[in-house]
């Protein structure tokens, strides 16, 4: 019995290295799992395409763990939480992570003052005796700041978010940080549910999928996944 569970541990350690850590933020989950209702889409999803979901500290008591499904999901080691220290490995590295962020979030700032739009964001407010890590407040995007850097000093490949400010950060970044040959990519639940359709071998149905933009509030995307399925299948 003891060979044989030592075995299996091995095994899903091994499924677990070969799939791609992704960093997921509380608006990709919140989405893709009807606000909490549908976890196992999050799984279905995530799985077919060999995503191991991973999470910003500051996200994660920020964010996740005030939302049941969410923190559950945290307990039970299904979405992994990155310590600081993963990327944060001395003084130095805390010392460059802050000046960037805090250049980061004034370049938004900057950016969405001048475009004039609907989407604008306050001059960061951080109080005396606190600092970037404890400071949380509505409508500030310090989550995605935090993301974008984490994203940059691991060299994680992939951000899923329904949240556009990712995209403008991701652009921001490369201009600001020296990041070489690395490359971001960023999806939204749409975007999974558009690649799983093209698949021709996908575990996930048909019908699973119109579940899921049924789950999802995005039935008018139905006929267009239906075309990109049926354009990938037999039948």
């Amino acid at each position: 019995m003891f060979f044989c569970a030592k075995y299996i541990r091995k095994y899903r350690e091994i499924v677990q290295m070969e799939k791609t850590e992704a960093i997921v933020d509380t608006c990709f989950l919140e989405k893709l799992s009807a606000g909490g209702k549908k976890t196992d889409n999050i799984k279905a999803i995530l799985e077919e395409l060999d995503f191991k979901p991973v999470a910003h500290p500051y996200i994660c008591e920020h964010e996740l763990s005030v939302n049941y499904y969410s923190e559950e999901l945290l307990k039970t080691g299904y979405i992994k939480k990155i310590e600081y220290s993963e990327f944060l490995k001395d003084a130095y590295d805390e010392q460059l992570y802050e000046n960037y962020f805090l250049l980061l979030h004034e370049d938004m700032r900057s950016y969405l003052e001048a475009k004039g739009g609907i989407k604008q964001i306050e001059k960061l407010r951080i109080h005396p005796g606190h600092t970037i890590y404890d400071t949380h407040y509505q409508g500030s995007s310090m989550g995605d700041v935090h993301m974008i850097l984490m994203a940059a000093f691991m060299r994680l490949p992939v951000i899923l978010t329904e949240d556009s400010d990712i995209a403008l950060l991701s652009t921001l970044a490369n201009k600001r940080l020296s990041l070489g040959t690395y490359n971001l990519v960023i999806y939204d639940a749409w975007d999974l549910v558009k690649q799983i359709a093209e698949r021709p071998d996908s575990k996930v149905s048909k019908k699973d999928l119109i579940q899921i933009l049924n789950d999802m509030g995005e039935r008018d995307k139905r006929s267009e996944m239906k075309t990109i399925w049926n354009n990938n299948h037999d039948s």
